[in-house]
């Protein structure tokens, strides 16, 4: 009993801690749109982080730049506005041919963070309840596990956008599909 409590314990941290840093890392990143959040400059954060980076901590080409400032024009660097898209969100756009369009980008990687997340703490749950002490054995059962179980969990998250119409209707195959009907 103590080790199924452990392990329901050990699944809920594990998937609490993977969508935290998801979250920051990935989501809070983009817009409802799925652009980029244009970086706050005026912050609080960002000044004590210049002044520690160009007053405390120079180091000896920083120092060169901050001397030579007058004398070398530097070249303005443009943002790229693309939309840069997750390894997840692309495996969901080109196999189920899910519309961007119909859904909003931060929701999308909301859901897609949230089905990560609980892949990683089922893998680690299942892992821990191997009755091993060898650390290769419990990698390569959790290599194993891991293709399948993502496959399965996108396979039930691609059905899940197919049922709220967020696909896009490929008329390639609504037209064979017709052909073949007649």
């Amino acid at each position: 009993m103590k080790v199924v409590a452990l392990t329901i314990v050990e699944f809920l941290t594990t998937l609490l801690i993977v969508y935290l840093l998801y979250y920051l890392f990935m989501i809070s990143k983009y817009d409802k749109n799925g652009k980029l959040k244009k970086k706050n400059k005026s912050g609080f954060f960002y000044k004590l982080y210049l002044k520690i980076k160009l007053f405390i901590l120079p180091t000896k080409n920083e120092k060169d730049e901050i001397l030579d400032r007058g004398r070398k024009p530097k070249k303005i660097k443009e943002e790229k506005e693309d939309i840069k898209i997750p390894t997840e969100v692309e495996i969901l756009i080109i196999k189920y041919n899910i519309d961007l369009s119909k859904i909003n980008y931060k929701k999308l990687l909301k859901i897609v963070g949230f089905t990560c997340s609980i892949d990683i703490a089922t893998i680690l749950s299942i892992v821990s309840l191997l009755p091993t002490d060898n650390i290769y054995i419990e990698l390569l059962a959790g290599g194993v596990l891991i293709i399948p179980v993502i496959l399965i969990s996108y396979s039930i998250l691609g059905k899940y956008f197919k049922k709220k119409g967020i696909v896009k209707k490929d008329e390639k195959r609504n037209a064979s599909n017709k052909r073949n009907r007649k």
